[in-house]
């Protein structure tokens, strides 16, 4: 039974209970949620930091998903362009067997060439994410098409070599990546380059001077394909430049994203083991509380006396 003697001291006991509980439940939530608050309001003084933070810390994850994924379509650019040195370095040997041994009819160059046309027409028409890496802006375009009308590499032979660029389906408009606030990198290799146009002319000629045992035809293909060797070595130096600077844009983000992510931890997220002994601190208090507050509700004035 409350009585006026001990009425003051249960209110202040009920006040302090209620504020001990208040503060149970507090550890309780941060324990099992690994944050200080669940409201902005509750860190009013740094609310506007955090925001700006966190929206820095989505941008930088924004930006390595721009990097990452313009590193994957140059990767591949150049392992195919990898690809296409080997062949063209094969194919030089064989060629300058055919020159040198006046054995051109022995050796099957149409085969080769329309082998090696049919793998370099794969290789510049290589997607990634149904995008085609070598078309310029035009990604859903396929950039090489040797059976178009217009494209007569061979027109003029044996006495006429000249480029014929026909081939291509595609814009000469470079893609570019945002990889930084202030940053954004133009990449890639269109597949009008001079040195594909090379490569696909030269294997034209190898191919006819197979059929034609013309040995003058045989050595112009020689020649535009040592010139484009050179050139395919440039775009391969070319896209191994790009890849660099993305990967230092990487570095940066990876360094910027931990200090602004442990910064944000400072603010947001709490020490579990001290969290975890004041709760169990409070929780003393709070029994004691109950205790005490059991005691006072009990004293008569029989108890008292006694």
């Amino acid at each position: 039974m409350l009585r006026v003697s001990s009425f003051a001291q249960n209110q202040l006991l009920q006040t302090n209970m209620a504020s001990t509980q208040a503060e149970v439940s507090n550890r309780t939530v941060q324990i099992s949620s690994g944050k200080i608050t669940q409201d902005y309001t509750n860190i009013a003084q740094q609310s506007l930091g955090l925001v700006n933070l966190q929206r820095d810390s989505v941008r930088t994850e924004q930006f390595g998903e721009n990097i990452q994924s313009t590193k994957t379509r140059l990767e591949i650019m150049e392992n195919n362009l990898s690809t296409i040195t080997d062949r063209i370095t094969n194919l030089l040997s064989d060629v300058l067997s055919g020159l040198n041994g006046s054995n051109i009819q022995e050796i099957p160059f149409e085969t080769f060439a329309t082998s090696f046309r049919s793998e370099m027409t794969a290789l510049i028409n290589a997607q990634h994410e149904g995008r085609y890496l070598f078309s310029g802006s035009l990604t859903g375009t396929p950039p090489v098409d040797v059976t178009d009308a217009a494209y007569t590499p061979q027109a003029g032979l044996p006495g006429v070599f000249t480029a014929d660029f026909d081939y291509y389906q595609g814009d000469n408009v470079k893609l570019a990546n945002r990889i930084d606030q202030d940053a954004t990198l133009t990449y890639g290799i269109t597949g009008d380059d001079p040195a594909f146009e090379k490569v696909l002319r030269g294997l034209s000629y190898v191919e006819y001077a197979g059929i034609n045992d013309d040995t003058a035809v045989l050595q112009e293909a020689y020649n535009l394909l040592q010139t484009s060797l050179d050139g395919v070595s440039a775009l391969r130096s070319q896209i191994g430049a790009q890849v660099s600077v993305l990967e230092g844009a990487t570095a940066n983000h990876v360094s910027y994203k931990t200090y602004v992510d442990n910064t944000i931890s400072g603010i947001e997220d709490i020490d579990i083991a001290e969290a975890t002994s004041r709760l169990a601190f409070d929780q003393v208090q709070l029994q004691a509380s109950y205790i005490s507050l059991t005691k006072i509700n009990e004293v008569t004035l029989l108890n008292y006396v006694r």
